[in-house]
């Protein structure tokens, strides 16, 4: 399994593991990815809207839950940060078990759908009453144009693995999402397509 390349980024004293945008307060645990993706901007730089997501040390739980502390003014909590935070499978379940029992917020997983190739098994059960909604990266309509984009470890076997994970996901998370970063041009539309044939909503992410 390939991991995540470092870009440069400046020594913080304290790494940013809870940062929030709108009223969706996301989690940073991992840079991690399986995926090189040509339109990740971590590798060039971890600042997302001011946040530097940089991680010198992967966060534990305790720091995770004193990063969240007792929020407020929120609607949800989101896993998401420059990494795939399905690899910390562990984590997650113990942090959104403590969220439901402490706070109650909905919590929502951004993926690139690759946690079942990744761990080996369908990993969805294990989100089951913990996990409100799932968007998965789609970003795109056929297997070689994924590889082209992503540069999986998976091959060709990696988009496959994203539709049986939305198939998967369909039938234990409330709402799921297959989500297209815009750098297609025309094939958006081949995309909304393979996301209604899963039979999941479909969101267009604009290229930043």
């Amino acid at each position: 399994m390939s991991e995540y390349i470092k870009a440069t980024s400046p020594t913080r004293d304290k790494p940013i593991l809870a940062y929030k945008i709108g009223d969706s307060l996301y989690l940073n645990i991992t840079n991690r990815c399986s995926n090189t993706c040509i339109f990740c901007p971590k590798f060039e730089d971890y600042n997302l809207l001011g946040n530097d997501l940089f991680l010198e040390v992967e966060p534990t739980f305790e720091e995770v839950m004193a990063a969240i502390d007792e929020p407020t003014g929120i609607a949800e909590i989101v896993f998401c940060g420059f990494g795939e935070s399905l690899i910390r499978l562990d984590l997650v379940i113990r942090i959104a078990r403590e969220i439901k029992r402490t706070f109650g917020y909905p919590i929502r997983i951004n993926t690139d759908g690759q946690a079942n190739l990744f761990h080996g098994r369908n990993i969805i059960p294990e989100l089951t009453g913990l996990v409100d909604s799932i968007s998965v990266s789609l970003n795109a309509s056929d297997a070689a144009s994924y590889l082209q984009l992503s540069n999986t470890p998976f091959g060709l076997d990696g988009f496959r693995g994203i539709c049986n994970f939305i198939i998967d996901a369909k039938k234990e998370i409330p709402i799921v999402i297959a989500s297209v970063v815009n750098v297609h041009g025309d094939d958006l539309d081949a995309c909304r397509k393979i996301a209604e044939s899963l039979g999941v909503l479909f969101k267009v992410r604009e290229f930043k």
